[in-house]
């Protein structure tokens, strides 16, 4: 895949760009605050229908405008295609795909893998569960645009069980209420058990390729990546039901228990959908006093671990960061492998924050067989790095001078 052309009207702090690219390099040179950042995100928007930041989509649109607008022109399969999107107040999307307007979105972005190196992956590592999740469901969107329905359809029998649960207490669970809770567990269960399922499968591949890159950076040193059930150790909501608490235990140990690396590889759909469907009646109790589904899929964890301890605790600032790079390398090569398309990579000011053995090695990983943008504050970040061909970009005041 690569971008010929990308036009922004009104899009963060530009109110009319166009640039046209006929490098697979692009290096966007700029002091903080000049927009690298958000073309790089206008970029990722293209192919995902939403930016890499929390930031609702009505927020993109320039301060005083009625809209924003994001064209490209891109190489799709050895074809020209031309993708629009165009952000209304409140957020409304509307795509156009070589100018015919799509309802359903999910089965374009699938033929445009984008992969993102961005600071903000160090959350991934160090911030809450809801963004290891995010980072697995994400993957599996690209991968498969079933897997992005198939999560709504989770997400709103989950609505509908915590809604059941708010109108309930003890007495009326047990005389009348059980049989209508009763299906909604199933259905839960059924949808969750096939969530779980496939973040499984994803990560059993991620972790190979994961732990084959962090041996580039470091050696002598043990990693191990595995997926935390909720169900398992730590009760995975705080006494109010709502505040997720880390399932590893707080010393930052892994106990060695039911949801430890070799059980995640080893379970199967039908013992995850037992075990979920039993854990889940069990905490019926909790769940009517607390008004709250205390396990599935939407409570589960990731744990890296740096010799058996918990990375998050034990972890120095540098093995947290190489680690976040590593998780994007690993992604990068699911993708690669997986849908036959190779996808186009940003580095968002990742590589000022490794010593120049290291810029050179993520680079030499990366390769050139990706169109990469790459943004840095100051030059002197990468100029002892060998780029080979690629277009220098200049950015001031909105404006795009090349070098």
């Amino acid at each position: 895949m690569f971008i010929k052309t990308l036009e922004l009207i009104n899009y963060r702090n530009y109110p009319a760009i166009r640039l046209a690219f006929s490098s697979h390099l692009i290096l966007l040179l700029g002091k903080n605050g000049a927009g690298k950042t958000n073309l790089l995100e206008s970029v990722y928007f293209i192919a995902n229908g939403k930016s890499h930041k929390i930031i609702p989509c009505g927020d993109l649109i320039k301060w005083g405008s009625p809209y924003s607008v994001i064209r490209s022109v891109m190489d799709i399969e050895g074809k020209e295609n031309l993708v629009e999107h165009q952000i209304e107040p409140g957020g409304k999307i509307k795509m156009r795909f070589n100018k015919i307007f799509l309802k359903n979105r999910q089965t374009v972005y699938k033929k445009m893998p984008v992969v993102i190196f961005s600071p903000d992956d160090l959350r991934i590592i160090k911030s809450s569960p809801v963004f290891r999740r995010e980072f697995l469901d994400d993957i599996l969107s690209k991968l498969s645009p079933d897997f992005y329905n198939f999560k709504l359809k989770y997400q709103k029998i989950l609505a509908q069980r915590n809604s059941l649960l708010k109108g309930m207490d003890a007495g009326s669970y047990n005389y009348g209420r059980k049989e209508t809770m009763d299906a909604w567990n199933e259905s839960l269960v059924e949808k969750g058990t096939r969530i779980i399922s496939e973040r499984l499968r994803l990560l059993k591949i991620l972790k190979d390729n994961f732990l084959k890159y962090m041996g580039y950076f470091f050696s002598g040193i043990s990693f191990d990546i595995f997926y935390v059930f909720s169900w398992a150790g730590t009760d995975s909501a705080g006494e109010n039901g709502s505040a997720e608490q880390d399932n590893a235990s707080e010393s930052g140990y892994i106990s060695d228990r039911e949801s430890g690396p070799d059980d995640f590889e080893k379970a199967d759909d039908g013992h995850i959908y037992d075990v979920f469907l039993s854990n889940l009646i069990l905490k019926m109790k909790k769940d009517i006093i607390t008004k709250n589904t205390s396990i599935g899929p939407h409570r589960d964890d990731i744990v890296i671990t740096l010799n058996g301890k918990d990375i998050r605790y034990f972890g120095s600032q540098g093995q947290q960061r190489i680690s976040s790079i590593c998780l994007r390398l690993a992604e990068l090569e699911v993708l690669k492998n997986n849908i036959d398309k190779k996808p186009i990579l940003l580095l968002d000011d990742v590589l000022s924050e490794l010593d120049i053995e290291r810029k050179s090695l993520l680079l030499e990983l990366i390769g050139n067989d990706f169109q990469t943008f790459i943004t840095a504050a100051n030059y002197e970040y990468i100029k002892d790095i060998k780029l080979g061909k690629c277009e220098k970009y200049i950015i001031e005041n909105n404006e795009f001078r090349l070098l």
